[in-house]
């Protein structure tokens, strides 16, 4: 079981639940978990909030292994039931099977009053669904994993079932489940030092956190961190990586073609001592708005945004850029750890789909860089469509540019994240980072 934050004694944590249900009903009609649970946030203590972030993102990284529970001990299946009867009996299952501190007669009471305004034949279903988990849990039968093991994997870990195949064709069978394992974990709680404000060593101190494996900037937090603080952005290690393939120097100019929210906007600044020009472009003008309250906050002036499509004919000359980040659109599928939810909307259709976008954003945005200049691809994405395929065919079509080793960009420490192609590539269960690839395109001059 997960270790689980600490209820208060004598406190009454339903408004938490009611809210958690909430933020997961919307995620099931297409919301994005962490927009609708922050916003819902608002209003908690500490404590409260800390049990509805558990709530939320325990059911969604666990909703699959929860249904089959829920399936083996309901006289209705997960197919028929009404929705907010399922998604309740969710948030106790998950309660009864992975939280130690709750205990399980506070975790039926408390799902069983979620659904007390539906009638109490409602109410009394719940309940004789979460008393039969509680007792019977140990004798859950699971698929068979010699004779099945793409759909144990898929039921057991909580991952689609068409993933799970890709991932075990590309991985084979132990390593996939390893990726599995750490998609469900909760990722380290890590930030970039805003370099422009504050310091290392200062945020080192007041801060009480340690510094990351990889990332020169990156630091490890135990407690709570500020998402509006000014001298740190909250933000992967992985992802901290990227901007450092373009080897950026002050007075340059430089493109992020797909910038929001601004995370690797922002940092590009900093690298660049915020002297020179960083032009951010997106193709839709209220995500620019997240990008400059970013750069506002985090107190990087020299960055410019400009609403533009990247895949369509840019305001600029050909050959401006010294430098191009283009941080594609892809599945998503590195960062599932982060984002659970991504696991319902993402069909393996998809990829082929961004795969035929991240092409036409390559070829367009190749035509402004400058000779000698540096254009780096990434994605949080493992998948083959969306990272080699993507670079090698760019380069076997365009035969003006060469792939860089990536390793020349970042730090000693990294060597382990650079494969033999020269690409940067990171992985949960490798790693503990989130999943990313970035390649390095040099234009020749």
């Amino acid at each position: 079981m997960l270790e689980e934050v600490p209820v208060e004694k004598g406190k009454r944590p339903g408004n938490t639940r009611s809210l958690a249900l909430k933020v997961i009903e919307r995620v099931e009609t297409g919301a994005y978990a962490d927009i609708i649970l922050d916003a819902g946030l608002s209003g908690l203590d500490e404590v409260d909030a800390a049990l509805a972030t558990e709530l939320v993102y325990g059911v969604l990284r666990w909703m699959r292994r929860i249904d089959w529970v829920i399936d083996t001990f309901s006289s209705i299946k997960t197919a028929k039931l009404e929705r907010r009867v399922l998604d309740a009996l969710r948030l106790g299952v998950y309660q009864l099977l992975f939280l130690d501190r709750i205990p399980p007669r506070a975790a039926i009471n408390e799902t069983v009053n979620l659904v007390k305004a539906g009638g109490e034949r409602k109410a009394g279903f719940v309940n004789a669904v979460l008393r039969a988990v509680d007792a019977g849990s140990t004798k859950v039968v699971w698929p068979d994993k010699e004779k099945d093991p793409v759909r144990f994997l898929s039921v057991f870990y909580s991952h689609p079932e068409w993933l799970v195949k890709r991932w075990v064709e590309m991985l084979g069978i132990d390593e996939a489940e390893a990726l599995l394992r750490a998609n469900n974990e909760r990722p380290p709680r890590t930030v970039r030092v805003n370099a422009i404000l504050s310091s290392k060593e200062t945020l080192i101190k007041e801060l009480g956190a340690g510094p990351c494996a990889y990332s020169p900037v990156c630091l490890k937090v135990e407690g709570r961190v500020d998402a509006h603080e000014r001298r740190y952005y909250i933000q992967d290690e992985a992802s901290q990586l990227v901007p450092l393939l373009l080897r950026l120097k002050p007075g340059m100019t430089v493109l992020d073609a797909c910038a929001a929210p601004g995370g690797k906007t922002t940092h590009m600044a900093g690298l660049m001592g915020n002297k020179g020009l960083v032009l951010a472009l997106d193709r839709y003008a209220g995500r620019l708005k997240t990008v400059d309250k970013a750069a506002e906050r985090l107190g990087a002036s020299i960055i410019r945004t400009v609403e533009a499509d990247s895949e369509r004919p840019l305001p600029f000359r050909e050959e401006t850029f010294d430098a191009i980040l283009l941080d594609a659109p892809c599945s998503g599928l590195g960062v599932l750890r982060r984002a659970p939810d991504m696991k319902m909307r993402r069909r393996e259709s998809d990829i082929r789909g961004l795969a035929a976008r991240q092409k036409a954003l390559i070829e367009n945005l190749s035509r402004y860089l400058k000779k000698g200049g540096r254009l780096v691809y990434s994605t949080c994405t493992f998948e083959p469509e969306e990272t080699d395929g993507i670079v090698k065919g760019f380069l076997d079509r365009f035969k003006g540019f060469r792939l860089e080793d990536a390793g020349e960009g970042l730090p000693a420490s990294c060597a382990k994240l650079i494969d033999r192609d020269g690409f940067l590539r990171t992985y949960p269960h490798r790693d503990g980072l989130d999943g990313f690839f970035g390649a390095v395109l040099v234009k020749e001059g």
